[in-house]
């Protein structure tokens, strides 16, 4: 494998450790705001940037590649609005589009269409939660909106089905 593309994989991994700290800041910052449904989906969203992290993990392992674990520090913000949160986390999200389909690129230029495909399935996944979250806060922002009803539906948000996301070249859902 081409260095170069080891090392995105290695900052890929450091990027999901430092979202997943985020997210449970997020989830902390939902709590003191009193949305117990945000809470929790934040709590899920941390549990599937470390389920993303052993996805690029066993990626790396079954190509005989090593990796580090990461040594990260997380964004402690506090927010005022639920929507203020959103907006946050929607950042975060395009970050990680952006570094995807720049990590993508690498890949590609380096002839390494096997890595090429396994972002394609980050891209997706990611660009599907940014279109999730832009809902929640055009319905948070509606004159008629019932954050009661809202955070009440976000607390339903499951659990990130492990094994279909630990394989690095499971289809995505």
């Amino acid at each position: 494998m081409d260095k170069k593309i080891q090392q995105d994989l290695q900052k890929y991994i450091e990027e999901h450790a430092k979202m997943q700290f985020n997210c449970y800041n997020l989830s902390k910052n939902c709590d003191d705001l009193g949305y117990p449904g945000f809470t929790h989906f934040f709590q899920v969203q941390a549990q599937d940037e470390f389920v993303h992290q052993r996805r690029i993990m066993n990626y790396l392992l079954d190509r005989s590649q090593s990796f580090e674990a990461p040594s990260v520090s997380a964004e402690k913000v506090s927010y005022k609005s639920i929507t203020e949160i959103l907006k946050a986390y929607v950042d975060h999200r395009t970050h990680f589009a952006n570094i995807t389909n720049e990590f993508a690129n690498n890949a590609k230029e380096a002839k390494d269409y096997t890595t090429f495909k396994f972002y394609e399935w980050f891209s997706i996944d990611f660009y599907e939660e940014i279109a999730e979250i832009n809902d929640l806060i055009d319905w948070l922002n509606m004159p008629n909106s019932n954050h009661y009803e809202i955070d009440k539906n976000a607390a339903k948000r499951d659990n990130p089905d492990t094994l279909a996301v630990v394989d690095p070249f499971a289809p995505h859902k």
